[in-house]
């Protein structure tokens, strides 16, 4: 079965639970194949309280568009999230402390927000495992259905990429900030939600 018509099918199954509008649309769009190009990507970063979505929270999420291969600032959007719980030992990490995140938006807020934008769009991140993870778990509370949408990861592709130059992966080889030296890209800032958005969206273009 390829992905495409397994995704269709998963499609199918949740449309009709999901309660949200929007989702229940989202999940009855149908699928294009189109060239890079003409491609609507919107690339997804979040910062959370764990790596496990059964045992952390999402505590900020950005995004950043990119269409004719072109990154649209314009259409970038960053939110901080209130937590059920405290932020805890993860405040190393992603430098957000409790006090920032009283003043950030409910989760459905900042999910409802995000619906609005992937309308007809590929889903773009750096280990999309995870951050699927947390956004699907995210959808399921809220609406009864996971984000079902087509979706790139750049750490997976420079994975691939290394094993056929038959290159020996090294311990932190896969991390953004390394991914980006390989591709000329200069250093940045990382672990800002939308600082790590706007650096996937420009190593996916240097991919491409």
């Amino acid at each position: 079965m390829s992905s495409a018509l397994g995704l269709n099918l998963q499609r199918m199954w949740w449309r009709h639970k999901a309660t949200h509008p929007i989702l229940q649309a989202l999940l009855s769009e149908p699928l294009h194949t189109q060239n890079f190009k003409d491609t609507r990507y919107v690339v997804i970063d979040l910062e959370t309280t764990a790596l496990d979505p059964n045992q952390g929270e999402i505590a900020s999420v950005a995004w950043v568009v990119i269409e004719q291969a072109t990154i649209c600032l314009n259409q970038a959007a960053h939110f901080h999230v209130k937590l059920q719980r405290e932020v805890g030992q993860s405040a190393v990490f992603h430098q957000l402390t409790d006090s920032d995140l009283e003043q950030g938006v409910n989760l459905s807020v900042a999910m409802e927000a995000l619906l609005n934008v992937v309308s007809n769009s590929v889903l773009v991140f750096h280990n999309a495992h995870l951050d699927m993870g947390f956004l699907n778990k995210a959808m399921r509370s809220l609406w009864n259905a996971p984000l079902l949408m087509p979706v790139v990861d750049t750490l997976q592709i420079e994975h691939k990429r290394l094993l056929q130059r038959t290159e020996a992966i090294q311990v932190g080889d896969l991390r953004l900030f390394q991914c980006r030296q390989r591709y000329g890209l200069p250093d940045v800032a990382l672990h800002d939600a939308l600082g790590d958005a706007l650096a996937t969206a420009e190593l996916w273009l240097a991919m491409n």
